[in-house]
């Protein structure tokens, strides 16, 4: 076998035992460092209230405003997805697709919002 540097490993011999991966202790079981673990649930967190606000201001009368806030938060993800490495959780195909279909989404949603305050047809 070889490592992550591409140094051969001798082949474990019959009368030694291996070693079994250590038990990961209260991680969430991904390869995400524990360090990393509080701002990946922090981010989680502000982006379930940042949604949060968009029904909230649209209940609330301002529906212009709350299309532009989804928008907003559209655009704001795109930009992270071209920051940071692949593998985030905000990562749905490659890191290309992904920027380019939410910064597609984010003017859509920028160009519709003039239309979120029409009147009803009866």
């Amino acid at each position: 076998m070889t490592d992550q540097n591409g140094a051969v490993d001798a082949a474990p011999s019959a009368d030694k035992p291996t070693a079994a991966p250590a038990p990961d202790p209260g991680g969430a079981g991904d390869d995400c460092p524990k360090r990393q673990q509080p701002y990946r649930t922090l981010a989680v967190v502000a982006v379930s209230a940042w949604l949060a606000a968009v029904p909230v201001l649209s209940v609330l009368g301002h529906r212009h405003l709350a299309v532009i806030w989804l928008g907003l938060e559209v655009a704001v993800l795109a930009v992270i997805r071209l920051q940071r490495p692949d593998g985030t959780w905000i990562a749905a195909r490659g890191r290309a697709f992904d920027v380019i279909f939410g910064a597609a989404l984010a003017v859509g949603l920028f160009v519709l919002s003039y239309y979120a305050n029409l009147p009803r047809v009866h």
